[in-house]
């Protein structure tokens, strides 16, 4: 039996976003005075005295703002609620009951859920403030709390704990592969996740920036779990001004570097631009496996050409990304889409692979006998020993006499040779030098 799911709706700017990073117990979804940061719904696990449930983040509900992105942020939030078994609607307690918090209360009514009535901001607020008002929403006694102090929630946990159906064993929910999916603005992250899941879990705009936090999805493919995380488009730092943005960024930065692979994506309809190379270059630097996917394939004319060209010019734009394979996709249709997770299966066992020693050093042999190192001040250069030490990245210890002599062409001469011999595809490799 799969977990119970809590969804916390509420209009902009009351907490929601705070009191899910509260249950969840950690830092995961963007807060900021802005209203309407949550755009997307944002899944967590949460954990309460030994039970598990899912928890929803969602964007707050805007009845009388009319937009196609507002929109999609108030579809987006009824989808959370008809997912969810339990429906936290939060309330700010230091403003009156507004005609936003009446609209969403009619429609929970007319979903027919379980639906705690949640007080937030309460730090200085009185049992019976608003109390006649708030009995007038039809949901019973208010939970008093403060999400951005703590107080409060505990006994909100408890409440939820009773209304929940059975709850599984958590490990029975599989981790699965972490997927960052990350590229400059508008690329088609999202309509990727929306593609994979084969419905609109994620919401899609032309206007760059629509996805601001990093959004978690699991999906299950070919018997394997992966966890997917649509990241907001990384700009380049000289158009990051605000501070929101800059903690966007700081958020997708900080999935990359938690993530086993990064699935990069680039726009066919563009050329490889220098945010784009920045964004590889962090990928790389992190050691991170790698699948390059060129999305909007089905919007070129192409001929038998075209995608040697395109290949051949991402790897003069990022040339330390030459180990990553490529994927021509059209994440609007779907095409192609299918071919992703192979290559995922197939980078992340390369950045997990081990090499024996004793195959790894008769290899080293090898190679230096048929290309040997210059000589150092006249002598000769040889190696004595090598030994993998790290996996994510494959990562490998070499014994020099002179390891000052080895110049960095030839360093990626061995790592070049050692990524052939034992297919790191998709793979950074590290290779160190020391003194026997």
């Amino acid at each position: 039996m799969s977990l119970p799911t809590v969804a916390i709706v509420g209009r902009p700017n009351v907490g929601k976003s705070t009191l899910f990073n509260r249950i969840i117990g950690r830092h995961t979804a963007l807060v900021d005075k802005t209203a309407g940061v949550t755009r997307d719904r944002h899944y967590g696990v949460a954990e309460w005295l030994g039970c598990s449930f899912h928890l929803i983040d969602t964007g707050g509900i805007m009845p009388t703002e009319a937009s196609r992105l507002l929109e999609a942020v108030h579809d987006q939030t009824l989808q959370a609620i008809g997912e969810a078994d339990v429906v936290l609607f939060v309330l700010d307690s230091r403003e009156e009951i507004t005609a936003a918090d009446q609209d969403i209360a009619l429609q929970l009514h007319k979903a027919g859920k379980t639906v705690l009535l949640v007080g937030n901001k309460a730090e200085r607020a009185t049992a019976d403030a608003e109390l006649t008002a708030l009995h007038r929403l039809g949901f019973g006694a208010p939970h008093w709390i403060s999400a951005e102090h703590g107080q409060g929630v505990g006994d909100l946990l408890d409440a939820i704990l009773t209304v929940l159906p059975a709850v599984s064993d958590p490990e029975a929910e599989s981790t699965g592969v972490s997927v960052a999916i990350v590229g400059r603005p508008n690329v088609g992250k999202s309509s990727l996740v929306n593609c994979i899941l084969r419905e609109d879990r994620l919401l899609v705009d032309d206007a760059p920036g629509t996805t601001r936090d990093a959004i978690h999805t699991q999906v299950r493919a070919n018997s394997q779990f992966y966890n997917l995380v649509d990241t907001a488009g990384m700009r380049k730092p000289r158009r990051i001004g605000a501070v929101l943005e800059k903690a966007t960024v700081a958020v997708t930065l900080n999935r990359i570097q938690r993530s086993q692979v990064a699935v990069l994506m680039l726009d066919a309809t563009t050329e490889v631009g220098e945010q784009d190379v920045r964004i590889a270059s962090y990928i790389e630097r992190q050691g991170k496996a790698c699948v390059i996917v060129i999305n909007k394939w089905d919007a070129i004319d192409k001929t038998s050409q075209t995608y040697d060209a395109s290949v051949r010019a991402i790897r003069e734009a990022v040339p330390f990304m030459s180990h990553a394979p490529v994927v021509t996709i059209s994440a609007l249709n779907g095409m192609r889409v299918v071919k992703l997770f192979p290559l995922i299966d197939t980078v992340v066992e390369a950045s997990k692979r081990r090499i024996p020693t004793a195959a790894l050093n008769e290899c080293i042999k090898a190679i230096t006998r048929q290309h040997p190192p210059a000589a150092y001040r006249g002598k000769f250069v040889k190696f004595s020993f090598a030994v993998q030490t790290a996996i994510q990245p494959p990562t490998f210890l070499c014994f020099v006499n002179y390891p000052q002599g080895i110049k960095g062409n030839y360093q990626r001469y061995l790592e070049n040779q050692l990524r052939q011999r034992f297919t790191f595809a998709g793979t950074p490799i590290r290779l160190h030098l020391r003194h026997k």
